[in-house]
This record gives structure tokens, C-alpha cells and sequence, in this order.
């Protein structure tokens, strides 16, 4: 071989060399590329969901919208974002397990002076509202909200991510017929649309199996992740006595059967014992309300793995202050109230699972200052601002998580701190194990300021990786 023809070869070679060096760099920085975005949390208290005592010291690495890994010392990619928590709390964004997003005003001026657009746009603010007061997860359990969670979930608007039930189903004379004496179908002479409630789709009146059937399938074919059928009377409502037990048995199983075919489960508003033992006969997994339930009942609903989901302002004694209350049951919701007032406890003493609740329709206003209430008042009738934490979050996020295929949100848990967990999380000043208002809770209800104010406490929400609150200095 020629010295000519040698370094000819030799050229060959290293240019290739070269090329290949070239190409594994490419490679490697489309790699790199496509490696989801990093933040890591330095030097934060860490409250899991699950237990009392916090994780002191830790750094969190958030690679995409998961949380990647929990320890000391914790190294993040090149162009990572860094937070020093400082020693604050990181804890799992909160989660509302019974909402009502859309129908944020009373029922008479829903009836009376609303169009659908007004429920959507009204439906917005709530949700951006939620959001900044840490909620990352809302169960909405009767409302027209599957476009709310549509542009949620695109990004076109900002909130939580939402679990929507559609039109609660209730039988007639059911705790959600609102139809008033002067509306058409309030007698079976008079025919035609009912109500607004079912013209929105917040409610659905339905009888018989067949029409149960349809109702439930209705919403199920809309997004619904889990069903809502109304099985008892209510406070809030003129026509059905609160101690009245609403659909039958063969209804009941009817929309549990359609449920499950579905992969997920009903949730059913109730409060008695006769009511919430049928329901359970039929397989009902979640129980809303339930304040008038005995302690056999309780146990029931423990041994068969079923969930409790209380606004415990629903026996306070504040609740007289309402002014959605019709007059003439609040004297029996006071003798209730007073007669049940162990409620929480005694679901504590016998191992129910329970899942934070602020149900409340009504003007903004009041809405948000009955959950920031709740928030404090569950501290009273709980005994415990650690079982209260858990409800918003480990347990509420077992509750969502049995929506099974239905459930949107299936690539990590919801609820928890943990590596392979959805990044929802919240930093806030402070230990809130040992103070319930640093996430807003108050005393005050109908005293507290109607104007919404943001809650300084909490610094920092994160919901899918992303921050949409930082008021870090």
C-alpha cells in the first residue's frame, strides 16, 4: 500500500470517527431534550398524607409532573429548577371530595334569573379560586362541569384537576327535584321541561329501573367518573323530609350494576340508617353526609370498605346562619345536630374511612368561606388536625382513585408525597399539623370577610408539575 493510499484511509477513518462522535452527541442532546423538566425542593419539613409526624431535612426532585425521588442531598439536572423550601412544609395538594362547582349561587336565582352560560363562566373563577387556596383535586358531585374539565385539562383555563359526576339522579319528590309548584311535571297532568336543574343537566329526575338506568348511562356517556343518585331527604330542600329514605332497592342496584359496568362506583347522598343500608346491600362504595347514622352503621360501612364524605358544617351550630336554609327545618337540623354532635369521633372509633367535604352552593363568597370554615370546624368535631389533614389528602385521594378506568388521572397517586406520586404539592409557612390556618382555616363563617382574599401561608401550589403560585420571597 502507497503512502498516498494510507493517508487517504487514515482520513477515511477518522472522519467517520468524527461523524459517529457527532451523531452520539446529537443523540445524546435530543436525549436530553426529551427528558421532562426537572425542579427540585431543597431543605423541606415533608408531610406525606399518611403520617403525623413530619420528614424533617428532605429535598424533592419533580422530573416532569411526577415526583422522581425523596432524600438528603438530592442532585438535579443541568437547567433545574431550584426552590429552597427554607424549612418550610411540603405537603400533597388538598382535594374537595363533594363540590358543586357550577351552581356556586341559590337555587331560586339558578331557577329564576341563570342561563347555562352563566354557570360556565361563573364556574371559572371558582375553579381558579380553588386552585389558589391549594385544592389540586375537586370531586364535584352534581353540575354541569364536563367542559370545565375539558378546558382545565387543555389548558385553556386554570383549576384542579376535576372528577365530574354530571347530573345527580334523584327519584321524584327526591332531594334533587326542585321543581316548584307552578313548573310543568310538578303534577302528572302537567307535562313538559321541568326545571332548570334538569335543563342544565345539574339534575336528573328519574323513576323505575329503566329510567335510573338511562339517567346513570347519560352521564357516564358525558365523562362522569363516578355516579351520584340521591337516596334520602335534606336540609336545604322544601319538599323532601330529611328522614325519608328515597329510591328502592331494585333502583338502587340498578345504577351500582350500570356503574360497575363502567369500572367505577356510586356515591350517594343519604342519611339514615335505613337509606345507607340499602345502599350498601347493593354495593354503594361512598356515602355523603350520613350525619343520623348509628354506630352499627358505621361499622357496616367500615367492613365493607366503603368511604364517609361529610360537610361537617352540617351540624354545626352556625348553620342556622344560613341563609339557603329553609326556615322551617333549621329548629329540626339544630335537634339533630345537638343529637349527633359524637358523629366524627365516633367514625374515628370505628375505623370509617373519611374524606374532606365543603359541599356548598351559594354566592362566592359564601362558598369560600364555608370550606375555609370547615377546614376549621372538622378540627373540633375530629379531635385532630392530623385526621383532618389525611381526609384531604391520603384518603380523599384513595376515594378518587376508585373511579378506576374512569378515572383520568391514572399515571401516579394523588394525595401523597411519595416517589412515583402525582407533583401536587403545596409549600406552606409553617407546620400545619399544629395549625390548621396556615391552609385558610378560620372560626369565622358568615362573620369572616366575604371578600376573597388569597391565603398567605400557603407560598407555593403546584398541580401536574407545574407552578401556578409562587409568592416565595
Amino acid at each position: 500500500m502507497n503512502l498516498q493510499r494510507l493517508y487517504r484511509l487514515h482520513g477515511l477513518v477518522g472522519a467517520s470517527i468524527v461523524a459517529f462522535a457527532s451523531f452520539l452527541g446529537f443523540m445524546a442532546a435530543a436525549e436530553e431534550a426529551k427528558k421532562p423538566a426537572q425542579i427540585l425542593f431543597t431543605n423541606v419539613n415533608v408531610f406525606d398524607g399518611k403520617n403525623e409526624q413530619l420528614s424533617i431535612g428532605q429535598d424533592v426532585l419533580v422530573e416532569g409532573n411526577l415526583i422522581k425521588t425523596i432524600g438528603k442531598g438530592l442532585k438535579a439536572d443541568n437547567g433545574a429548577t431550584v426552590i429552597d423550601g427554607v424549612g418550610r412544609t411540603l405537603m400533597p395538594g388538598l382535594i374537595d371530595g363533594h363540590a358543586h362547582v357550577a351552581i356556586n349561587a341559590d337555587y331560586g336565582t339558578v331557577e329564576r334569573d341563570l342561563e347555562l352560560p352563566d354557570l360556565a363562566i361563573n364556574s371559572v373563577r371558582v375553579m381558579e379560586r380553588f386552585l389558589m387556596d391549594g385544592f389540586t383535586s375537586v370531586r364535584d358531585m352534581g353540575g354541569p362541569v364536563f367542559a370545565t374539565k375539558r378546558a382545565i385539562d387543555s389548558g385553556r383555563i386554570v383549576g384542579p384537576r376535576l372528577y365530574p359526576s354530571g347530573a345527580f339522579v334523584s327519584q321524584t319528590s327526591g332531594h334533587g327535584d326542585f321543581r316548584d309548584r307552578a313548573d310543568a311535571g310538578y303534577t302528572r297532568q302537567a307535562q313538559g321541561d321541568l326545571s332548570n336543574f334538569e335543563r342544565f343537566g345539574i339534575g336528573n329526575v328519574a323513576d323505575g329501573v329503566p329510567d335510573v338506568l338511562r339517567a346513570v348511562r347519560l352521564n357516564l356517556r358525558l365523562g362522569a367518573t363516578q355516579i351520584k343518585i340521591m337516596a334520602g331527604g335534606g336540609g336545604s330542600s322544601r319538599f323532601d323530609p330529611i328522614d325519608t329514605t328515597q329510591y328502592s332497592k331494585a333502583e338502587v342496584c340498578a345504577a351500582v350494576e350500570a356503574a360497575k359496568d363502567w369500572g367505577t362506583y356510586v356515591g350517594a347522598h343519604v342519611f339514615n340508617d335505613r337509606s345507607v343500608n340499602r345502599l350498601l346491600d347493593c354495593g354503594v362504595k361512598s356515602f355523603e353526609h350520613t350525619f343520623f347514622i348509628s354506630e352499627a352503621t358505621m361499622k357496616r360501612i367500615a367492613k365493607e370498605g366503603g368511604f364517609v364524605v361529610p360537610q361537617m358544617w352540617g351540624i354545626s351550630p352556625d348553620l342556622a346562619r344560613n341563609p339557603l336554609m329553609p326556615a322551617v327545618k333549621i329548629p329540626e337540623v339544630k335537634a339533630l345536630g345537638e343529637q349527633y354532635k359524637d358523629f366524627g369521633r365516633n367514625l374515628l372509633k370505628h375505623n370509617v374511612k373519611v374524606v374532606f367535604a365543603s359541599d356548598y352552593v351559594g354566592v362566592d363568597a359564601d362558598a369560600e368561606r364555608a370550606r375555609r370554615y370547615e377546614l376549621w370546624w372538622r378540627t373540633q368535631t375530629f379531635d385532630s388536625t392530623f385526621e383532618v389533614l389525611k381526609q384531604l389528602t391520603s384518603t380523599a385521594g384513595e376515594l378518587l382513585a376508585l373511579s378506576g378506568p374512569r378515572n383520568p388521572y391514572r399515571a401516579g397517586k394523588l394525595g401523597v408525597v411519595e416517589e412515583g406520586a402525582y407533583a401536587d404539592l403545596l409549600l406552606v409557612d409553617g407546620n400545619p399539623l399544629q395549625d390548621i390556618g396556615l391552609i385558610g382555616g378560620t372560626d369565622k363563617w358568615f362573620d369572616a370577610d366575604p371578600e376573597y382574599k388569597p391565603i398567605k401561608t400557603i407560598r407555593l401550589v403546584m398541580k401536574d408539575g407545574q407552578v401556578y403560585k409562587n409568592t416565595l420571597p
